[in-house]
């Protein structure tokens, strides 16, 4: 599963830790313009949701020992201003997934007492759930 998580996010060199990986330990970590959060699961799947600040769509994927993905729920990225029926659904879809948010844990930890001299373009920025910061230096984006 961390070589599936490690294939999803190729484009920005970005992995799990290996002692997340090691100790099945839940963590967050940001980089690249990316914070995601993953927990694994008591069967062994490994669940992760990434958001980007360069779009505006979640990515909330689990992935399981025997190679399967599924793909969890996320709202849609925009609706038609001038539809109201529209906007009600976009705003009732993403009021919904907040509370799954909540309900499964899966909101990232803000970095809003992390180190102060992080590179979030050369650096990894990563913390196991109730432990501190960790700054690790990231790879060369892959030619692709």
């Amino acid at each position: 599963m961390a070589e599936s998580f490690a294939a999803y996010f190729r484009p920005w060199a970005l992995a799990l830790p290996r002692v997340a990986v090691d100790t099945r330990a839940d963590g967050t970590l940001h980089a690249r313009g990316w914070a995601v959060r993953w927990r694994w699961l008591p069967d062994g799947a490994l669940e992760f949701r990434a958001s980007s600040r360069m779009s505006s769509s979640d990515r909330w994927q689990t992935l399981f020992p025997d190679g399967e993905t599924r793909q969890e729920q996320t709202p849609p990225e925009m609706y038609s201003d001038d539809d109201l029926e529209a906007r009600r659904a976009y705003r009732q879809a993403w009021k919904a997934y907040k509370a799954a948010l909540d309900e499964r844990d899966m909101h990232p930890r803000p970095t809003t007492d992390a180190p102060k001299k992080w590179d979030s373009e050369n650096q990894l920025l990563w913390s196991l759930d109730g432990a501190s910061w960790t700054i690790e230096p990231l790879p060369p984006r892959p030619e692709i």
